[in-house]
């Protein structure tokens, strides 16, 4: 149900998946690989929860004319999977930005009612400097994920939260929120309750078995 929920596109199955083409016996040593570094790190992901829907939660009390997931390169890819999970499961105004095209182009439809919502590792990036800096001379609203709590960037959010990794998993918990909120997503203390009991090793499972298979070729 996690899975069919997060990855609608996918079928993941953790046993019958991977065909056993080359692997015969041999198994895979896998480089780097921390089991239970990666379950604490999903874990304290998931715990920020309480934190997450704290700001969802004020951001739809003052309310907003949309929602605008700003980023670049690889939190620009982020951005548009968050979207396009909720674009069909919500009615609520949800956009992306690429963060170079948004301060060379800008953006009609954002306005000092807008709400921007970003992740950065270094939070340095000099076009997600930028893009932020325009935001919030507009007027709008910024709630940032910056991994280091030291970053200038952190500065420039209203609302901020500084845990490393797991970009795609605090995306989606402000959907989710964004959604329940709305009226949109029933299921949401029965979802939570399984990603929270489940998730951390399910993923690691999942990695496990695409190694394993993986080592035949």
């Amino acid at each position: 149900r996690i899975f069919e929920i997060l990855y609608p596109w996918r079928q993941v199955q953790l046993q019958g998946t991977f065909p056993q083409v080359g692997i015969g016996k041999r198994r895979s040593r896998m480089l780097k690989f921390d089991e239970q570094m990666q379950i604490d790190s999903v874990n304290g992901a998931l715990a920020l929860r309480p934190e997450i829907e704290k700001v969802i939660d004020e951001i739809q009390k003052n309310g907003f004319d949309g929602i605008y997931f700003i980023g670049i390169g690889g939190t620009w890819a982020s951005s548009m999977q968050v979207e396009v999970y909720m674009r069909g499961r919500s009615s609520i105004p949800v956009f992306v930005e690429n963060g170079a095209e948004f301060i060379t182009t800008g953006n009609k439809r954002f306005t000092k009612d807008s709400v921007v919502i970003f992740s950065s590792v270094t939070g340095s990036t000099e076009e997600m400097v930028k893009a932020v800096e325009k935001a919030r001379k507009v007027g709008a609203k910024v709630f940032g994920f910056v991994d280091k709590p030291d970053a200038p960037m952190v500065k420039q959010c209203d609302w901020c939260i500084s845990y490393p990794m797991n970009e795609q998993l605090k995306f989606y918990m402000v959907a989710n929120r964004l959604m329940y909120n709305n009226g949109e997503f029933p299921e949401y203390d029965q979802y939570n309750a399984e990603m929270e009991a489940h998730l951390a090793q399910a993923l690691v499972e999942v990695e496990k078995a695409a190694d394993e298979w993986a080592a035949g070729f």
